[in-house]
């Protein structure tokens, strides 16, 4: 299969891609947006892309496609983000360090102690910084460990980020979605009527039906100005007799219903 994913190469998407799908052809696309129009168009099969992160926690351009887009959650993978300190030279002999934004900032407490009189030089991904440290003769680079296998460099410190359960959640999605069976959880999109207490009869439906709400955030419906759209993630799957009455009794009370699949 044709399987789509965040690029760059060596990016911690393209390592839960492998994870994912080890025996498939992996197609490397420039954003979340492409990504998805991937799939509309069936350039790929299906695709993985991130949905949350343990620390930063949803990642907005993912949310916003499954709204607008006639695709499906069909399944889900949850990746232990490790970033490392990759270079050719010791510590002692670096002076400039590349990585991405979120790098340095996951990485604060290591620098703090061991590269506070470095030049640290933001790019826009960590396949990037690892690329441009390979380059360099006294560069070095907080990146992926597959970053460093790709480009030459040896892995100085493994594992630098503060916060060492720091795990990202990524969604498999595509065209078609999954059969329900067997499937943890189920996730979906509404918007309320505007009247008091619309929010209310939406979990009263849940709790009417013993459905557990695992998640519930709202997200600007990108439609009309101040009109909110509500991303929710229940326990169980549609094959259920609880989950399919409470989501039947739930379109009652909704404007807008989007059911996303079951995985």
């Amino acid at each position: 299969m044709q399987i789509g994913f965040l690029g760059p190469k060596t990016s911690f998407s393209h390592e839960a891609a492998i994870a994912v799908f080890p025996n498939d052809n992996l197609v490397a696309l420039n954003s979340i947006r492409a990504v998805f129009a991937s799939l509309v168009t069936r350039e790929v099969t299906e695709a993985i892309v991130p949905i949350e992160n343990s620390r930063g926690g949803s990642v907005s351009a993912t949310l916003d496609e499954l709204i607008e887009k006639d695709i499906f959650i069909i399944g889900e993978y949850f990746l232990h983000v490790k970033h490392c300190f990759l270079a050719r030279r010791p510590l002692s002999e670096i002076k400039k360090i590349y990585s991405h934004p979120q790098g340095f900032a996951q990485c604060r407490n290591w620098i703090d102690r061991n590269a506070f009189d470095k030049e640290l030089v933001e790019v826009g991904s960590t396949s990037k910084a690892a690329e441009n440290a390979s380059l360099g003769f006294a560069s070095g680079a907080i990146a992926s460990h597959l970053a460093g296998e790709k480009f030459g460099l040896d892995v100085l410190d493994g594992e630098i980020n503060d916060d060492k359960e720091n795990i990202t959640r990524f969604a498999i999605v595509s065209k078609r979605s999954a059969l329900p069976e067997g499937k943890k959880k189920t996730g979906l999109v509404f918007g309320v009527k505007d009247k008091p207490g619309a929010l209310c009869e939406v979990l009263k439906s849940f709790e009417k039906f013993d459905v557990n709400l695992i998640k519930l955030e709202s997200r600007p419906s990108r439609r009309k100005k101040w009109e909110y759209l509500l991303f929710a993630e229940i326990e169980g799957n549609t094959s259920e007799e609880k989950v399919s009455k409470s989501l039947k009794e739930i379109g009652e009370h909704t404007s807008f219903l989007k059911v996303l699949g079951s995985y």
